[in-house]
């Protein structure tokens, strides 16, 4: 059995009930859990989440108004996000699999790999990249090493002591250093599971392209009958609140499948937001979102910056 679980604000909340809709497709047997980092209460009048809620107030963080006055929606977010697992984990015994998903993210396909060509594993992961970028786009290899080298979007945890251990873990190091600041080398939550290969026995790392497609690797994912889609990110495409829209690889409109399938799921949300649950200010995270730059501006920061360097390592000669 298999317990899934996503961690979202209110605003968010279309999202996650997309995705919860694509688990019951897919795994009607099993369970899908909302982690709710953000205040109930803020909650449309009359609406009722159609799924078991897990609410931030029964996390018990001690320093909750803290984090959440250093920390942007997202990066709030991503802070909760080991304890919100960790939780569900420790509470959700019956379940042999707990499989972490972003909200954004929508399954294709059943993830019966989990308990059969990973049945051994003790925490499964998905790498950003399969194949050696081969062009000058962004992001490049290196942006991706500042932000992570798998993707948090998706955890599959297997019932075990290695697990809880990793949990307890990426649940400690994370709360206090979850800030999206790759150049700092820090990137939420996801900067950590570089660690996990080296530090965890059972880390097992997925390189079936079908599985978590996003903006970050369509250009190396080919989607045939033989390789197909099991779950997609929509990260980036349709919210503004991550890094990887400012990606200048991946047009859309060159992969029509995806672009299909991305009106269809926009339509999905529509839907789901008649309550205006997407205009909803996040509770938690006061800090303003800054997006990444693009374009000129992107290349006026950067000579800025250059000449900013220049300005503070040049030798200007006293006067005697």
């Amino acid at each position: 059995m298999m317990t899934f679980l996503t961690v979202c604000t209110i605003r968010q909340l279309p999202q996650a009930l997309a995705l919860g809709e694509s688990v019951q497709q897919q795994h009607p047997g099993d369970s899908f859990v909302i982690g709710l980092c953000d205040k109930a209460s803020n909650l449309p009048t009359g609406f009722q989440i159609p799924y078991p809620v897990v609410l931030i107030s029964e996390l018990a963080i001690p320093d909750l108004a803290q984090l959440s006055q250093q920390y942007t929606p997202a990066e709030m977010v991503a802070a909760c996000k080991p304890l919100f697992i960790n939780h569900v984990y420790k509470n959700q015994t019956q379940s042999n699999w707990l499989v972490y998903l972003d909200p954004s993210v929508v399954l294709f396909q059943p993830l019966t790999d989990l308990s059969n060509r990973y049945a051994d594993a003790t925490l499964v992961l998905t790498p950003h990249l399969l194949k050696p970028v081969t062009d000058n786009a962004f992001p490049d290899e290196k942006y991706l090493q500042n932000i992570g080298l798998y993707a948090s979007g998706f955890l599959g945890l297997k019932r075990s002591a290695g697990a809880a251990r990793f949990l307890d873990w990426w649940s400690h190091r994370v709360p206090e250093r979850a800030f999206a600041r790759p150049c700092e080398g820090m990137y939420t939550d996801q900067i950590w599971l570089a660690l996990t290969p080296g530090l965890f026995e059972g880390v097992t790392i997925v390189k079936n392209p079908g599985w978590h497609l996003g903006l970050w690797n369509l250009h190396e994912r080919p989607m045939t009958e033989s390789n197909p889609v099991v779950f997609l990110n929509y990260k980036g495409l349709v919210d503004q609140e991550g890094y990887f829209q400012a990606q200048d690889r991946v047009r859309i409109a060159n992969f029509p499948t995806i672009k299909k399938w991305l009106g269809d799921y926009q339509t999905r949300l529509r839907a789901f937001d008649r309550n205006g649950l997407g205009s909803v200010v996040p509770a938690y995270g006061l800090q303003s979102f800054k997006p990444p730059v693009k374009g000129w501006r992107k290349k006026a920061v950067e000579t800025l910056r250059e000449t900013v360097q220049f300005i503070e390592t040049v030798d200007i000669p006293r006067k005697m």
